[in-house]
């Protein structure tokens, strides 16, 4: 379904001007000393960091804990990189995550774009 949407939005968005489908973002974080010894309060961070992603426009599509460089990975879509700043910055004061982050394009996204080089 995801991939008919962004079909449809590719073909749409010049013709509208507009984004029809929100970016992606993944983010790679790391916890701090102070969320491994809260790890008790881990879901309730998480569900706060959800709402904060919510109530930016967003939706936190997955939230995965991983083990090695980095202690987790969520992906989320956000309206705009100025937003994702804004959400990033007020879980960061948290002082609990450092966190590294990249846009992710679909590969129909990047099929399309290649066909304009």
């Amino acid at each position: 379904m995801r991939k008919h949407i962004e079909k449809m939005a590719l073909l749409l968005s010049p013709i509208l001007s507009i984004p029809l489908i929100m970016p992606l973002y993944i983010v790679l974080g790391k916890l701090t000393d102070k969320a491994i010894q809260k790890m008790k309060e881990a879901k309730e961070r998480d569900e706060r960091g959800e709402q904060i992603i919510k109530a930016a426009g967003g939706k936190l599509i997955a939230l995965y804990y991983t083990f090695g460089r980095y202690d987790f990975v969520a992906i989320a879509e956000l309206p705009s990189a100025e937003i994702l700043a804004k959400v990033i910055i007020e879980i960061a004061q948290w002082g609990t995550v450092s966190t590294e982050t990249m846009t992710a394009l679909s590969p129909d996204q990047m099929y399309e774009m290649a066909k304009g080089t």
